[in-house]
């Protein structure tokens, strides 16, 4: 009789487990940045404040400032999982959002090591020179603006989207729904209820990838320090991450749910 209470016992421990890690749990908590800090600093969050339950970068961004990367990153470390979380960007503004970030002294920024899905304000194919941060971000725009692996829900140079009059003008909110899993070797990015990338984690269409991206030119990255690309996307488990950029960007209704 004990070995079978036992044993109910054990299932129930390991179902109650699996259904607390798969339930969908937010992010911003107390209306506050309890669980954030940003890029390499434990007890900072400078250049970013949450207003009514809304993540808001309103400050300067390390390109515009030279000040360092100030990504925001969750203290947490996440492996498998999905998120959702809207987003908006003010006219000609650029942010991203990113999973597998390390803090590595050696990194410099989290897009070092995190890939990117990219968050921008779709005019800017229409018009490049509107992009804030200068040559290099209207640079970014007119050299993609056949491949579109910059453009709004790509893979940042490496996965085009499919779609690309699925997000909504800058100012307005858009809906991002991402799914990471190692286990299954797929990532999916639905933007407002459409889905328009998939893509490998690893293995070796990933390393296709990256091989025909700007991440396999490790020598033409000297402000990158000595770990330039070498680490980028090798990591599972790691930070997810909001990207440091120029121009204001929100966030709400951020959500995640793990996969393990």
């Amino acid at each position: 009789m004990k070995k079978v209470v036992l044993h109910f016992l054990i299932i129930f421990l390991l179902t109650s487990c699996k259904s607390e890690n798969s339930e969908w749990k937010p992010l911003i908590l107390e209306n506050s940045m309890k669980g954030w800090h940003t890029f390499q600093d434990s007890e900072s969050t400078k250049g970013w404040i949450v207003e009514n339950n809304i993540l808001i970068f309103n400050g300067i961004s390390d390109m515009e400032s030279g000040e360092g990367d100030a990504s925001l990153l969750s203290d947490k470390l996440y492996e498998n999982f999905e998120i959702k979380f809207d987003w908006k960007i003010i006219a000609g503004g650029n942010s991203g959002f990113m999973w597998g970030v390390q803090e590595d002294a050696k990194y410099n920024y989290p897009y070092q090591t995190g890939p990117e899905i990219q968050i921008l304000d779709p005019a800017i194919y229409d018009n490049p020179q509107i992009a804030l941060g200068g040559d290099m971000e209207i640079n970014n725009a007119l050299e993609d603006l056949e491949a579109h692996k910059h453009f709004v829900g790509a893979l940042y140079d490496l996965s085009a989207p499919t779609k690309l009059n699925v997000a909504r003008p800058a100012n307005q909110w858009n809906s991002y729904h991402i799914k990471i899993d190692y286990k299954t070797n797929l990532g999916e990015v639905i933007l407002n209820g459409e889905l328009i990338n998939s893509f490998p984690l690893q293995g070796p269409e990933w390393g296709a990838m990256v091989d025909e991206s700007k991440f396999s030119k490790s020598g033409e990255s000297e402000y990158l320090g000595d770990a330039r690309w070498y680490g980028f996307g090798k990591y599972s488990r790691g930070h997810i991450c909001f990207q440091d950029h120029p121009g204001e960007v929100s966030f709400r209704n951020i959500m995640i749910k793990e996969l393990d």
